[in-house]
């Protein structure tokens, strides 16, 4: 019976903790990870921007989006993104300074190099699988692939 009490107790405390953490689960699928931003298409003029050799990533986790430079010559901006019904909206960018604070981002030219044009824009999900994706703003296609 001693036994019994001994590993009842320890059981229990486990099924305590388990029960009172909230794990924060991830509903973005396909979209989550790194992903290397490989071409930019101009949608007006049907222009082609090999990207393949620059090192700009997209990571998505959970509801934020990073931004990133690997080559270091532009800043890392942050965004909260939203994907519902084949649109992905992003919105409140940040630029990305944890030593200093990240701050509020108001000008649209740090996101030229990433592809976007708007400070708030939309894109459409026009492929999402087998380690490719495309997305389609007012103005351009990026096509991405898989890290």
């Amino acid at each position: 019976m001693k036994i019994f009490r001994i590993g009842l107790v320890p059981a229990l405390l486990a099924a305590v903790l388990v029960c009172s953490c909230e794990i924060e689960m991830s509903s973005n699928g396909k979209l989550d990870g790194m992903w290397h931003l490989v071409s930019v298409d101009t949608l007006s003029t049907s222009g082609v921007r090999d990207m393949s050799e620059e090192r700009i990533y997209w990571s998505f986790q959970n509801r934020l989006l990073e931004l990133d430079d690997k080559s270091g010559v532009n800043h890392s901006v942050l965004y909260r993104f939203e994907l519902s019904d084949g649109i992905l909206n992003l919105r409140d960018p940040y630029i990305y300074d944890r030593e200093n604070g990240d701050k509020p981002l108001t000008n649209i030219i740090m996101l030229v190099p990433f592809g976007i044009n708007e400070l708030e824009e939309n894109f459409t999900v026009e492929g999402l699988g087998h380690g490719k994706m495309v997305l389609r703003s007012e103005y351009l296609r990026l096509k991405f692939r898989k890290m």
